[in-house]
């Protein structure tokens, strides 16, 4: 008998105080989809954010993304560093 293995499919609320670049955020949660208030933008460019949630799947975080769309708040949805290897390049 093959069972499979769920999915995350409730966040995990994280509510952070501090404001870090997504790039910091991305790199201290691998492998993991985030839920980021944007704090700063430059033309339309994400720049710095407080993390909100982390996931194992995109749409775990969708509920609460919406729930911060609805009250005025400026999200992103964003990728962790991955931690899977890339492809082997033989030159």
């Amino acid at each position: 008998m093959v069972q499979a293995v769920s999915p995350q499919t409730v966040p995990e609320l994280i509510d952070a105080s501090e404001d870090w670049a997504l790039a910091v955020w991305q790199e201290r949660s691998p492998d993991r989809r985030l839920l980021v208030e944007v704090t700063q933008e430059d033309d339309g460019e994400p720049l710095t954010g407080r993390l909100l949630a982390v996931a194992s799947t995109d749409m775990a975080l969708v509920p609460l993304w919406q729930d911060h769309t609805r009250q005025g708040h400026i999200t992103a949805l964003l990728y962790g560093r991955s931690t899977t290897p890339g492809p082997l390049v033989v030159a």
